[in-house]
């Protein structure tokens, strides 16, 4: 027995949403694994593909990115994105995804201990994604993090690119 197509159509929906979070915790994921190859940001991102930085830093296309990201993350031991509560908004071949994000950064040198607040910092905020369908495959074409908060060993960070030492 056949579905009805009013069924058809959620089910499609539904598996393009699962994809569209799947995409979207695999940039997070790379980050944490630091896997900076380009070729796995191109899998992950469109080729003109756009990443805002929660300090307004703009990057275009995977190699880029994955440049950028392989920088940034050196400073980093470690690292756990959390991604949650994806809400996606799907019109034909687009997307948009709104989802809360937890991130915690270990500084080279902390051993992940994250007993002292001069080992780590964490924050949380907002992602806000658009997501292509490339083919049978959907793509990140542009995604954004909005900080609203923040603790740990991050006083200098902005000005300095490491923690500070004091309170």
């Amino acid at each position: 027995m056949k579905a009805p197509a009013m069924n058809q159509n959620k089910l499609a929906e539904l598996l393009s949403k699962s994809e569209i979070t799947s995409v979207v915790n695999a940039y997070f994921r790379a980050l944490d694994e630091h896997n900076f190859d380009p070729q796995c940001f191109a899998a992950i991102f469109t080729k003109d593909a756009e990443v805002i930085r929660p300090n307004g830093l703009s990057l275009s296309g995977p190699e880029q990115i994955s440049a950028s990201h392989r920088q940034s993350f050196a400073r980093f031991e470690g690292s756990q994105h959390v991604a949650a509560g994806h809400d996606i908004s799907i019109d034909g071949s687009t997307a948009t995804v709104r989802a809360n994000l937890i991130a915690m950064h270990m500084w080279q040198g902390s051993r992940t201990d994250a007993n002292s607040k001069d080992n780590f910092f964490v924050a949380g905020g907002v992602i806000e994604a658009a997501l292509v369908q490339v083919g049978d495959q959907w793509k990140i074409s542009k995604i954004s993090h909005a900080v609203t908060w923040r603790a740990g060993g991050f006083k200098d960070m902005l000005q300095t690119g490491r923690p500070s030492t004091q309170d």
